[in-house]
């Protein structure tokens, strides 16, 4: 079923779920809602209306994040990113008293890097092999930021100043 919020074009799908989940997805921040076969359109009309507020806001975020060229990274590059993510793992888990337990490689549309603080897993973005070595030790230690505060408040930034005092050069590095 397809329905409108003002000019956004929100697509909903019933599936055997246990809760309706909202979804904004990249690059154009299409929406999607995931509903409980058990609910009535109504329902689903009255959720959607409740969530306005947070739908229009982060479909209009979605809609001017960037998205990353896509360039072709060779395997030799995917083997040196991994190298390199082992060497800064090796570097920074020991000094922030941290460790995760895993790390993944793949190709994201609008994140350098992702941290699941429940599997303490991080997600790095495999188009970091064609950046400068000090823009993957800045998303590595950002995403071990995550595991100590996972939230992007004042208490992040403290951990990111005093583990990285110039991670905002690197930051910009990295988005050039």
């Amino acid at each position: 079923m397809i329905t409108q919020m003002g000019n956004i074009k929100i697509e909903i799908q019933r599936r055997k779920i246990k809760n309706m989940n909202i979804y904004i997805k990249p690059p154009k921040g299409d929406v999607l809602v995931t509903v409980p076969m058990r609910i009535s359109d109504e329902e689903v009309f009255r959720f959607l209306k409740k969530k306005e507020q947070w739908i229009l806001k982060n479909h209009e975020k979605m809609k001017n994040q960037k998205t990353f060229q896509q360039k072709e990274i060779s395997i030799e590059q995917r083997k040196w990113l991994e190298n390199k993510i082992i060497e800064y793992a090796m570097k920074w888990e020991p000094v922030m008293g941290v460790h995760c337990t895993g790390f993944m490689i793949r190709n994201m549309k609008t994140r350098w890097g992702s941290c699941s603080i429940h599997s303490k897993k991080i997600r790095i973005n495999l188009q970091l092999a064609a950046k400068p070595e000090e823009c993957i030790e800045y998303v590595l230690v950002h995403e071990l930021c995550h595991l100590l505060e996972p939230s992007h408040n004042e208490r992040f930034y403290y951990f990111m100043d005093l583990y990285l005092p110039d991670w905002e050069n690197r930051k910009k590095k990295l988005n050039v």
